[in-house]
């Protein structure tokens, strides 16, 4: 039971990553030393949250659907230097950032729909090996947490 309600706690950090990437970017902006540079930085990590969110939501898709099915290296520890991927909408900031928002509210809303069942089911990734759905939420907000903390006012 506790590891569902860690799950569900984890759900809710997800949700409001956006707000916090807002956040950032607005403490960006207001930064004395060279806010233009800094901005470049909050579109980037934007840029790669959208990349990652696109990811771990197909792979959150193939385990709802699908029984142990074999998923691609997740975003994480391995890809943590990666470029975002190609072709990633938005060239602003507050493109990328909407973009993002919205993505994320999708895979909130599927997160919010599962069962304590579905919470549990598993997906094999090449790295991590077996991983659950609740598993990939940590993930996905342990990759929030290092992007975030990407963006640091100089």
């Amino acid at each position: 039971m506790a590891d569902l309600l860690e799950c569900l706690i984890q759900i809710k950090g997800l949700a409001d990553t956006p707000r916090r990437l807002a956040q950032r970017a607005a403490e960006f902006a207001s930064s004395p030393s060279s806010p233009a540079t800094a901005l470049e930085g909050g579109v980037e990590t934007a840029r790669r949250l959208l990349a990652a969110e696109t990811q771990f939501r197909g792979a959150l898709s193939l385990m709802l659907t699908r029984d142990r099915p074999a998923l691609a290296i997740l975003p994480g520890d391995a890809m943590a230097g990666a470029a975002p991927a190609a072709g990633v909408p938005g060239e602003s900031f507050n493109a990328c950032q909407r973009a993002f928002a919205a993505e994320r509210a999708e895979t909130v809303r599927m997160l919010d729909a599962c069962s304590a069942e579905q919470l549990n089911r598993t997906g094999f990734d090449p790295l991590r090996g077996p991983v659950t759905i609740a598993d990939l939420v940590a993930a996905m907000l342990a990759h929030d947490t290092d992007r975030l903390g990407d963006l640091v006012v100089r």
